[in-house]
């Protein structure tokens, strides 16, 4: 048992709030993370193919798994109030691969199935690093020059994506639509002006908000939202593979593994921000423990056909924003999380959400994770060799990026989902200079 030492707290992890106090607090964990969360499908599920009904049920079944897994992590892995979540890059890596498949000849349809088994493939890998505490030697290879690149190439990656779906470009138009972008423009708008003149939970709910917000004006000035699909269930049991049965694909595991692998980094970096909050140290331990059930999260992604998992480092600013670290208001939430990915008209009423409001959103968000790539870079030295560890890769994968569609025909596939995807190229040239070609101890 880990006890906090933070004196500030109002209530520490073994400590029980009075009952409405507990519910109040776990009612605030369900907004953030539905604020977090509710964009997703909307985007992966488009750049997948799917259909209105589709995208409601992957909402749907997004929801129960994301809050199953936080559940077993609070209660068995490394038992800390942090939210397991659709990791951005695991569902960069759909977007990603989405936007690729017709250029190799891949339906969608197939590609959807190779996720589930890469998924699946991504959470075993992490299951046993987790059981053999390998983590440290895992994350030595994830440096600042190489987490840094990661997350700027994520952005520049989508940026495309994004962009086009605020331009109303992604529903099948070939000019821009006025309306789409007038949305998109105010939805940044309002995201930026919280997130800097906010304070306090309403700075936390930035996101929410700027989606409740931004539905009503496209409401308003006449952008569709998304055909509200009507259920006659009450109840449904999430679909186990709803995609089809898993099918094998060596290119599609190799990039599945390996953003696994990468999305370590974010886990060691939520255990540690919760570290800070609570005033204490864990054992190695406890992030083994997090490390397989994080392996094990994933595969439920992978069963569940939803984005592989990762705890969420924003737990830990939500715990110092509350001052809140109990874990029973944090079990609760997960709980009734489980039960409305249990409801149909849930998933149905999200999927519904206009798509420039989506995107707007996301591009928002990004920005973020653009300014921490900024901030490992600052870590660096920035001397002759760093600028070629750094420049390099940046400057290659985004040239992969603007390559014309069918540019690496001839190749085997399993090739096509490496050299034609600038992230993963800029990723792997990176980690190639900075461990092999260009290793720091011959040229500090």
């Amino acid at each position: 048992m880990v006890l906090s030492k933070n004196n500030e707290l109002l209530y520490d992890l073994e400590d029980r709030p009075p009952a409405n106090r507990t519910l109040i607090y776990a009612v605030q964990w369900l907004g953030f993370t539905v604020a977090n969360t509710a964009v997703l499908p909307i985007v992966v599920g488009s750049a997948l193919g799917l259909d209105q009904a589709g995208i409601a049920s992957l909402a749907q079944r997004t929801f129960f798994f994301q809050a199953l897994a936080s559940l077993l992590q609070v209660c068995f892995g490394h038992r800390l109030p942090i939210i397991e979540g659709p990791a951005g890059m695991w569902w960069a890596v759909f977007i990603t691969l989405g936007v690729m498949a017709p250029g190799l000849g891949k339906p969608l349809s197939l590609l959807r199935t190779d996720l589930e088994f890469g998924v699946i493939a991504a959470g075993l890998i992490l299951v046993a690093v987790g059981l053999t505490g390998v983590i440290g030697k895992a994350l030595k290879l994830f440096t600042p020059a190489v987490t840094g690149s990661v997350l700027v190439l994520l952005g520049l990656q989508l940026s495309g994506t994004f962009v086009r779906g605020m331009l109303g470009l992604n529903t099948g138009g070939g000019s821009i639509d006025l309306k789409s972008a007038l949305v998109s423009l105010l939805v940044v708008t309002i995201v930026v002006v919280i997130n800097l003149k906010a304070r306090g939970f309403l700075q936390s709910i930035a996101i929410l908000i700027g989606i409740a917000v931004g539905w009503v004006i496209a409401l308003f000035v006449g952008v569709p939202s998304g055909e509200f699909i009507k259920s006659d269930a009450l109840i449904t049991l999430p679909e186990l593979f709803a995609w089809g049965t898993p099918t094998f694909d060596p290119g599609v595991v190799f990039v599945s593994v390996l953003t696994g692998l990468l999305v370590l980094s974010n886990l060691v970096a939520s255990i540690l921000a919760m570290e800070r909050v609570l005033g204490l140290e864990l054992p190695q331990k406890s992030y083994n423990r997090g490390v397989a059930f994080t392996g094990i999260a994933d595969i439920l992604a992978g069963l569940g056909a939803t984005v592989g998992f990762v705890p969420y480092s924003a737990g830990a600013g939500m715990v110092a924003l509350t001052r809140v670290a109990a874990r029973l208001p944090f079990i609760i939430f997960t709980i009734v999380l489980m039960l409305l990915g249990l409801l149909p008209q849930v998933g149905a009423f999200l999927a519904s959400i206009p798509q420039p409001v989506g995107y707007s959103v996301l591009l928002a968000s990004f920005c973020q994770m653009l300014g921490f790539g900024l901030k490992d870079y600052a870590r660096m030295q920035f001397n002759a060799r760093d600028y070629f560890v750094v420049g390099l890769p940046i400057l290659v994968a985004t040239g992969v990026m603007n390559l014309p569609a069918g540019s690496f025909e001839g190749i085997p596939v399993f090739a096509q989902y490496i050299l034609g995807n600038g992230f993963v190229v800029g990723m792997l040239l990176c980690m190639l200079l900075e461990h092999v070609l260009l290793p720091k101890k011959y040229f500090s």
